[in-house]
């Protein structure tokens, strides 16, 4: 089943991103609720906008969790093609489960704050991603185990809900 909220469901007309900011606020944010991995992939198959930035931590195995280098700093993934990110997202994809995972198409330098969190183990050092934004582009962020993610857009063909339901079902 596919849910999608704008900001209207929200009090204070607020969506937020989560893990991460953006420079300026998106014209426009979604919440959008599918099936997990799958909602979110066809969502970029479909809004077909390459190249993308695809921002992720440093863990490739289960027991990475335990390295705060890998769980807590991210790399930038750059993918040309929608074979690329199923490439990425068939290796990586279990990650969507650490809410901490992200897709854009803008061509800006995405920058990085060091942020202290407090965690099981104590106080650590945090990456938190900081994304620009430019008229078209678009940002999305995993949240909720990975059956949601959040839109962010600036692209006015995508100025309403029923615009990002169409991109996924297409």
């Amino acid at each position: 089943m596919l849910n999608i909220d704008d900001r209207t469901a929200y009090e204070n007309n607020q969506i937020e991103f989560w893990s991460c900011d953006c420079v300026k606020e998106p014209k426009y944010m979604y919440c959008v609720d599918g099936e997990y991995g799958a909602t979110l992939m066809d969502f970029w198959k479909n809004y077909n906008c390459f190249p993308l930035k695809v921002v992720h931590n440093f863990i490739e195995e289960a027991d990475d969790v335990y390295d705060d280098n890998k769980m807590y700093k991210y790399r930038v993934d750059e993918v040309h093609s929608i074979h690329e990110l199923e490439n990425i997202l068939d290796n990586v994809g279990w990650k969507l489960t650490f809410e901490n995972f992200f897709i854009t198409n803008s061509s800006k330098e995405i920058k990085f704050n060091i942020l202290t969190e407090n965690t099981l183990k104590g106080k650590v050092s945090v990456q938190h991603p900081v994304f620009e934004l430019g008229p078209a582009d678009t940002l999305t962020e995993v949240i909720l185990h990975g059956s949601s993610f959040l839109v962010g857009t600036n692209n006015n063909n995508l100025s309403a809900k029923e615009k990002i339901k169409e991109i996924i079902l297409s």
